[in-house]
C-alpha cells in the first residue's frame, strides 16, 4: 500500500466569532472534493465519537491569538483618521479584537471590534514617532467629558494611563507576521536554540525546516541537506527550546551535540553558528512564540534513589531506573537498571 505523502485535507466547523459577513470561498473543484476527507461523516458512519478539544492542552494554546487581553495599541478614530487615540485589547477572536478606549475603564458599553488585518492600527509610540495627533474621537462626547473632569488635559491623562502597561508588538501589526496566531509566527528558516538532549545545560541553535501545526522539523545549525537524517521533530511548546540568544544570557554553553561534533570541523560550526547569529539578528522570532512555555518544577531526588520509568525506548514496558546524576534543582539523570552481562549503560 502506497503511503501518502500530503496530509488528508479536513474540513472545521464555522467559528462562533464575528465574521464581518464575509465568508471564504469554498473551493468545488471536482479533484479537490475527490480528496477531502471530512471527519463528521467518517464518524457518523462507524458510530464514533471525537476526543474532546480539551484532551489536547497543547493544541488550545498554539491557536490561541498572539495578541493578550490588557495589550494597549494607537488605533485611527474613525471620525477623523488623522487623529489617532490608545485602545486596549479586551479578548480576541481570530484576527478579531476587542477593544476599550483609554478613559472608559471598567465601562463596556462602547466596546468595539477590530479586524487586525484591515484596521489602521499601531503599536504604543507610533504616533509620537510619525508625528500624529493622539487625542480622544471628536464624536465621542462622554469619553471626552470624562478625561476632561478628571484630568487637566489628553497628555496628562496617556501618561498616568500607559505608566507600566505593556504596547501590542509592532511585528504583530504589520509586516508579514500581521494577525497571525502564535504557531504561525514560527516560519521556515526560524532559528531557536535547541537543549542538548543529555546535557541540560548545553546548547545549541537549529534552524526550522518545517512547521506543521506547532510541530516543528529542526536541523541543527551547520547541517545541511545530506544530513537530514539528523533532523528531529519537537512541538514548538517542548521545554528544549529557546529563543536565540537565551543560552548566552543565562550563562549556558553553546556546543554542538556530541553525536554530531565529527561531522563538521570546529571552524565549520563556529562558522555556522555566527551566519546563525546574524540571520536571527535580521528576522528575530516573535518572543511571543515562548509567552506559554511552561516554568520546570523544582525535585527533590537524590543520588542513588531507585524509581520506575515508563521506557522511552519500549513505551510499553515500565523499567527500574536509578538516579546516577544530579545536575541541578530542576535536572537530574537517570539510568536504566540492566542487569544483562553485555548490557550497556542507557541514560535520560
Amino acid at each position: 500500500m502506497e503511503t501518502q505523502d500530503q496530509p488528508l485535507a479536513l474540513t472545521v466547523s464555522q467559528s462562533l466569532c464575528p465574521t464581518n459577513g464575509k465568508e471564504e470561498e469554498v473551493n468545488t473543484d471536482a479533484e479537490s472534493m475527490e480528496e477531502e476527507f471530512i471527519w463528521e461523516e467518517y464518524m457518523e458512519e462507524h458510530g464514533a465519537d471525537p476526543a474532546p478539544h480539551t484532551t489536547f492542552k497543547h493544541v488550545e494554546i498554539s491557536l490561541q491569538s498572539s495578541f493578550q487581553p490588557g495589550m494597549k495599541l494607537e488605533v485611527a478614530n474613525k471620525s477623523n483618521p488623522e487623529t489617532y487615540w490608545v485602545a486596549t485589547i479586551i479578548t480576541t477572536c481570530g484576527q478579531l479584537l476587542l477593544l476599550r478606549y483609554s478613559g472608559y475603564g471598567d465601562d463596556r458599553k462602547a466596546d468595539f471590534w477590530c479586524d487586525v488585518m484591515t484596521a489602521e492600527l499601531h503599536p504604543v509610540g507610533w504616533c509620537a514617532q510619525n508625528s500624529k495627533t493622539l487625542m480622544p474621537p471628536e464624536d465621542n462626547v462622554y469619553l471626552r467629558k470624562a478625561i476632561k473632569e478628571k484630568y487637566g488635559d489628553w497628555r496628562e491623562f496617556l501618561i498616568r494611563d500607559l505608566t507600566g502597561s505593556r504596547t501590542a508588538p509592532a511585528n504583530l501589526l504589520e509586516g508579514p507576521l500581521r494577525g497571525k496566531n502564535t504557531v504561525d509566527l514560527i516560519v521556515e528558516g526560524s532559528f531557536l536554540e535547541l537543549q542538548d538532549a543529555s546535557e541540560p545545560f548545553v546548547y545549541w541553535p537549529a534552524r526550522v525546516i518545517r512547521n506543521i501545526g506547532g510541530r516543528l522539523l529542526l536541523r541543527h545549525v551547520g547541517l545541511g541537506e545530506e544530513h537530514q537524517t539528523k533532523d528531529i521533530w519537537l512541538f514548538y511548546l517542548d521545554i528544549r527550546l529557546r529563543p536565540l540568544g537565551w543560552a548566552q544570557e543565562n550563562s549556558l554553553a553553546l556546543e554542538p551535540p556530541a553525536d554530531l561534533r565529527s561531522l563538521q570541523t570546529a571552524d565549520e560550526w563556529q562558522r555556522a553558528l555566527e551566519d546563525a547569529r546574524l540571520d536571527g539578528q535580521k528576522n528575530p522570532l516573535p518572543l511571543e512564540v515562548f509567552k506559554d512555555h511552561v516554568d520546570l518544577p523544582k525535585h527533590s531526588f537524590r543520588m542513588g534513589m531507585k524509581l520506575e520509568m515508563v521506557s522511552p525506548w519500549e513505551p510499553l514496558q515500565i523499567r527500574p531506573v536509578s538516579v546516577t546524576k544530579v545536575y541541578s534543582e530542576i535536572y537530574f539523570q537517570l539510568t536504566l537498571d540492566d542487569l544483562t552481562a553485555d548490557a550497556k549503560p542507557r541514560s535520560v
